[in-house]
């Protein structure tokens, strides 16, 4: 059995011979006894040789089970963090990484009046106030609605007024029509005439005002603080303007 187990090592048990044969070359041991010594360095030589063969492939045994582990794991989805095996479906937690700078909400592009929306809200909220819609109830209806909605960007309240002056526009021609007196009538017109061209001209003014106040560069929020309604941007406009610089 042991000859079986150490067939194939016999470039060890050469160099072992030859290295003991030197040896007692070496040590001047007697030639009787270099010769009954002779007899056993073959056998001692081969039991030495598979003692090393045994380390070495012990130790090649131990590099061949890392590698097949390894491709093992690797097959199967584990990879290594910190020394500790872990499935690659499971996340690794990487270093924290610096996020990007969230914008300041003040610094967002605001939005823009919707001057289509808004006109639809006053056509249909005039409906259910007044007994008639025309153009001067949707101006005074387009009046309401901006002192409730608030203005976030001084283009906001441009657009307003902008849109603002247009049904002023309409609802003075609609009152003058009206104020004309009938043929073969002398009467002077009614104070709802007086009160249409204040409107508009009012209107015209405050439009302007706020066209100049988005062009000086003025912290306008500041000034009208809580008075920040569509309709109010306008009405102070001019006292921002004058007490603003």
């Amino acid at each position: 059995m042991l000859n079986k187990f150490l067939v194939g090592k016999k470039k060890y048990s050469v160099f072992i011979t030859t290295a003991i044969i030197a040896l007692l070359d070496i040590f001047g041991v007697r030639p009787d006894m270099q010769n009954e010594l002779m007899e056993f360095i073959p056998m001692v030589a081969m039991v030495l040789s598979g003692i090393i063969y045994l380390i070495m492939e012990g130790t090649r045994d131990i590099q061949r089970e890392k590698t097949n582990t390894a491709a093992v794991q690797a097959q199967a989805g584990v990879v290594m963090a910190n020394g500790v095996n872990i499935p690659r479906n499971i996340a690794v937690a990487q270093p924290a990484q610096s996020q990007p700078e969230i914008q300041p909400i003040d610094q967002l592009s605001p939005e823009p009046f919707d001057v289509k929306t808004f006109h639809e809200r006053v056509l249909n909220d005039t409906d259910l106030r007044y007994t008639e819609v025309n153009p001067a109830t949707l101006y005074y209806m387009a009046k309401d609605k901006g002192r409730v909605t608030t203005c976030t960007d001084i283009k906001q309240a441009q657009d307003y007024w902008d849109y603002l002056v247009t049904l002023a526009y309409e609802a003075n021609a609609y009152v003058n029509e009206l104020s004309k007196p009938k043929p073969g009538e002398c009467r002077r017109p009614g104070p709802e005439y007086y009160a249409s061209q204040l409107d508009l001209a009012k209107t015209i003014r405050f439009r302007d005002s706020v066209h100049r106040l988005a062009d000086s560069g003025i912290d306008w929020k500041a000034r009208v603080a809580n008075n920040d309604s569509l309709i109010n941007v306008g009405a102070l406009a001019e006292e921002v303007l004058k007490y603003g610089q």
